[in-house]
């Protein structure tokens, strides 16, 4: 009987529900695997299949489905009498109604009235770089990201609307989770070290470049250089997903220019000897001494080849996502490594992440955030001050100098032919030791109260902890060490950053109709970094197999000394939209920093933005051609606080001594005077989606306007010291960036997609010290109407026919020429280390389950210079190894060429600066060429699994540069100076992502 009546309850209970079918599609057609199927406001849902369908038994009371799938746009579907339900998501890639997260909170990007560009997680995950910054070039317009070193875990460059202050730092704020962390290169004495590579770039939901007043004021004075928001991954509402990816492969070095090659033995001797002879020595003279530097010894080392190699590369990811109406998670973990191309440096990094939210009722939830990350950095010891560094040793070293003994162990005797001033670099790479660890984490708490309906209260504490450990030691064998018998070197480095933000957020309907909203909040947020450290160094080892500090016998230093800073702000933000037509909005933060004193420690910075979504008035129903069009402008105020921590304070230094007594004395001036760098910028553009969303086009146009610059000013050396720091100068950056992003071609089975982006900057100084039309600062010239960075310096004419002698303009008009270094005039160039033009292209063809997809990025108008040029052209250093260039020499009466007479001793001045080390830095390079296979459903279906993608990837493939006397590669950071870096990265690798 029982049974009977629960069965009879069971059945009425089924007969009540109904069964809903459908399938899931993208505005392609293509169906949607595995997408997130829910009844809103409860648990009850399902996941649909491999072909996008699904099957859900609902019950009388369900109303709505909420449809979601990664890298699409969630939908809300009302389900009202209908039992078949087909159902189209819009790719978040393209949709205007996707959320973007825009200072201290996200809005749809149709009512975004700011300049902001978002780069997908797809865009960033699973990419052969070690940190995620890479991956910005080419891909946001007015972004320029320099990768300057191939150094596994290196430091990388990155300007946002060009370069506004002469010594304040230019790097963009990066918020990381809502966290704003210390970013750059933490480390003291590592080569170049990234705090972002400590981050994995598969753990990244999405990046958002804030560049505008109107999106970066929120941060204020730390908002000046552009901000760069990074979103991490979180579980989202459904059954549980697992992924897995792998990525293999090998790394070989970039080509070397032809002009830059170093010469084989046969090409040295010849310009060696030919050198003698040109300085008036005999032949006898000119063999005797090239036999002394190794001449007629059979030796002919090819040192780029020697300290290169084939290194490898690889990385494992896994991750799992999921959860209910009441908790979601992410849980990941990730192992990298990478061997650069260059021998001695080496990156392995071991990474997690776990993301949990959870809502307890409908007034609490609370979030928690956990990012702990181990990294290992091999590198040699730094770029261009040490001679063991095998990047400069490949110039420097003279094919002649014999690597090796007969027996094949590594030569390291100080002879005049072999090694008595420079040093065998295989022999230091095996025998030295220059490594990092990096122990880091970055964590949030978070907790939300519903207050009201339309209010509602958020508490943050984020942490960021990042623990250094340096540890070098030189051999006493042979290389830096060699004249200390050893020398060991211990740094431990310690960063605390604590980030707390108190927030309400508000919403109202204005209107009984809802056409009128207002979305507002205001908050308060202190932020607190304390770095301590810690150095200890010694010499004298007994012996080259202890390795330790505390074995040697002469300890040289030990220090300790910490370094803080604090910020308090108070901020807020109001928009107000009109049907989704009009919106107005508006933000201000008053910041106040411990790096000023009293009398300037706080600053207001206000920002004021309008949008205008025309597409949805009635009279643009006519062009139905256009899917979205909306005009924006901005104007803003933000502020530049990134400089010392004490730089206004006068500080005292220690360890001096004075009649034989310890004692300090002043080591700066201070100046409490000091305030912050000042932004104002104005923005008008336009978002425009045409032809179903096939053409998106983005443009905007900028003034960026930077004034209260801290310069040095040189004083009177009687104060004891040479110049102290000033807001003098003014610089405004000027220019235009147009995004295309489009899909010409849109069939069943083969789709084109393209993209294309550009940037025109125009930097110049528009103010100096008063009193002064110009300063020159070594080899650069500060002016009004000059660019910051433009050269100054003497310029180069040519080779005289006649004689083989070098020559300059003697003036900036180029009315005469001389062969007198002296008598020609250091003038502006009209040339600059800053680009006029830089972005990216890239094109993806799709066909069936295949697609190839090739990006690019390109640099024009700016000038690189090459600051080794006088050991490696002519004979100024005759012992050092040569560029192939010189083989272009003049070497008789008559002879075309740029390339003067060597002459040994460098008599004739032919390689002091000029013009003549300028090169042209523009370039197209090749980023990424992948070629991928996403296997059929009914393959991944029959495997058990959600998805499955294979794909081979090169990187760096092929550079085209525009100036055959380019002796390097033209990417070298911002300042266009070579630094003898380790040469960048060509990789070929191969992966697999599996879902499951």
């Amino acid at each position: 009987m029982l049974f009977l009546c629960l069965s009879m309850a069971l059945s009425q209970l089924l007969a009540q529900n109904r069964t809903l079918k459908g399938k899931i599609t993208d505005d392609k057609g293509n169906a949607i695997p595995h997408a997130s199927v829910l009844v809103k406001g409860t648990t009850i849902g399902t996941t649909a299949g491999v072909d996008g369908s699904f099957t859900l038994n609902v019950p009388p009371s369900a109303k709505t489905l909420v449809i979601s799938s990664l890298n699409f746009t969630a939908q809300e579907v009302v389900i009202g009498s209908k039992t078949v339900l087909n159902i189209i998501l819009q790719s978040a890639v393209q949709n205007l109604d996707e959320v973007v997260v825009v200072g201290y909170g996200s809005q749809k990007k149709s009512d975004v009235t700011s300049s902001v560009t978002k780069v997908g997680g797809e865009k960033v995950a699973n990419v052969p770089f070690s940190s995620f910054d890479q991956t910005l070039q080419g891909k946001a317009a007015g972004v320029q990201s320099v990768t300057f070193s191939g150094q596994p875990g290196a430091n990388q460059s990155i300007r946002i609307r060009g370069i506004g202050s002469y010594s304040a730092s230019a790097q963009p704020l990066f918020v990381v989770d809502g966290i704003q962390i210390n970013s750059g290169d933490l480390s003291r004495e590592t080569t170049t070290s990234n705090v972002l590579a400590q981050l994995n770039p598969d753990d990244i939901d999405n990046l958002v470049v804030l560049k505008d007043a109107a999106a970066t004021a929120l941060y204020g004075a730390r908002g000046g250089n552009g901000v760069i928001v990074v979103t991490t991954k979180r579980g989202k509402i459904g059954k549980t997903k697992f992924t897995a990816s792998t990525e293999v492969g090998n790394n070989t070095h970039g080509d070397l220019p032809a002009a830059g090659k170093p010469v084989r033995a046969n090409d040295w001797v010849t310009l060696f000897k030919e050198g003698i002879l040109n300085a008036g020595y005999s032949q006898a003279t000119a063999d005797a001494t090239a036999t002394t530097y190794g001449a007629g010894l059979g030796v002919d080392a090819d040192w780029v080849n020697l300290v290169t190699r084939t290194g490898t590369q690889q990385q494992y990811n896994v991750n799992a996502s999921g959860g209910d109406s009441k908790t979601q998670f992410f849980i990941s973990g990730g192992y990298f490594k990478q061997e650069a191309a260059t021998i001695g440096s080496d990156l392995r990094r071991y990474s997690s992440v776990i993301n949990i939210d959870h809502i307890v009722n409908n007034k609490l939830s609370f979030s928690i955030n956990l990012q702990p990350t181990y990294s290992r950095q091999t590198t040699f010891i730094s770029n261009s001050s040490a001679f063991s560094n095998p990047t400069m040793e490949m110039y420097f070293l003279r094919p002649l100098q014999n690597p090796f003994n007969a027996d094949g162990t590594y030569n390291i005797v100080r002879a005049t032919k072999d090694f008595s001033s420079l040093y065998n670099p295989l022999f230091i790479v095996a025998n030295d030791i220059h490594s990092l660890d990096n122990f880091s984490t970055i964590g949030k708490g978070q907790i939300k109260y519903n207050i009201l309906n339309n209010l509602k209260f958020t508490s943050s504490v984020g942490l960021q902890y990042n623990n250094l450990e340096e540890y070098y030691y030189n051999n006493p064998l042979e290389g830096d060490g060699y004249a200390a018998n050893g020398r060991g070197y211990s740094y431990y480095t310690r960063y605390f950053l604590y980030d707390v933000v108190n927030q309400l957020d508000y919403h109202a309907n204005l209107d009984k109709n809802h056409d009128l909203t207002l979305d507002a909040y205001a908050g308060y947020e202190a932020i607190s970094s304390k770095g301590y450290f810690i150095n200890a160094q010694s010499q004298n080892f007994p012996t080259p197999t202890l390795v330790a500090s505390a074995t040697a016998a002469t300890p040289t230093i030990a220090n300790n000394n910490g370094s803080d800073y604090n910020f308090a702000s108070l901020f807020s933000k109001a928009s107000i939209a009109f049907k989704g037509k009009y919106i107005i909005s508006g933000s201000v933060r008053r910041d106040g920093s411990s790096r000023f004193s009293d009398n300037n420690q706080y600053g207001i910075f206000p920002a004021g933005s309008i949008a205008w979504n025309v597409s949805k008035e009635k009279f643009m129903s006519r062009a139905s051609w256009i899917t979205d069009l909306k005009v924006r402008a901005s104007y803003g105020a933000t502020g530049n606080a990134e400089i010392g921590n004490y730089t206004w304070r006068q500080t005292l230094g220690y360890g001096l001594t004075y009649n034989n007594q310890p004692g300090g004395g002043f080591n700066s001036i201070g100046n409490t005077d000091l305030r912050w760098e000042k932004q104002d910028m104005a923005d008008i553009g336009f978002d425009l989606m045409m032809f179903k969303n096939r053409v998106n086009i983005i443009f905007d146009w900028y003034d960026k306007k930077s004034s209260d610059l801290l310069f040095t000013q040189p004083i009177s050396m009687v104060t004891g010291f040479t110049g102290i720091t000033r807001n003098i100068g003014a610089v405004e950056n000027k220019g235009i960036e147009l995004t295309v992003n489009a899909t010409p071609i849109q069939k069943k089975n083969f789709s084109w997609d393209i993209s294309f982006n550009i940037t025109n900057n125009k930097n110049k100084i528009t103010k100096i010290p008063d009193g002064q039309t110009q300063i020159i600062n070594g080899i650069y010239i500060v002016a009004p109407g000059h660019d910051i960075q433009e050269f100054y310096m003497r310029q180069w004419a040519g080779v005289d026919p006649a004689n083989g002698n070098p020559l300059w303009y003697t003036d900036a008009k180029k009315t005469a020429t001389t062969s007198s270094y002296n008598a020609a005039a250091a003038v502006p160039t009209g040339v600059s280390a800053s680009p006029k033009y830089y972005g990216g292209f890239g094109n993806t063809f799709t066909y069936r389950e295949f697609s190839l997809s090739a990006d690019f990025y390109y640099n024009f108008g700016n000038y690189v210079r090459d600051g080794w040029a006088a050991y490696f052209y002519d004979q100024i250093n005759p012992t050092y190894g040569k560029y192939a260039y010189n083989l272009n020499r003049w070497q008789k009466a008559g002879d075309i060429t740029d390339v003067p007479k060597p002459i040994y001793g460098g008599t004739n001045f032919s390689s002091s600066t000029s013009t003549r080390f300028l090169f042209k830095g523009d370039f197209i390079r090749l980023r990424n060429l992948t070629l991928a296979y996403n296997a059929k459903q009914s393959l991944v279906n029959s495997l058990h699994l959600t998805s499955l993608k294979f794909y081979m990837r090169g990187t760096n493939l092929w550079t085209k540069t525009y100036d055959n006397r380019l002796p390097f590669d033209p990417e070298q950071g911002v300042t266009s100076a070579s630094n003898l870096n380790v040469m960048y990265n060509k990789s070929f690798t191969v992966g697999l992502n599996i879902g499951f």
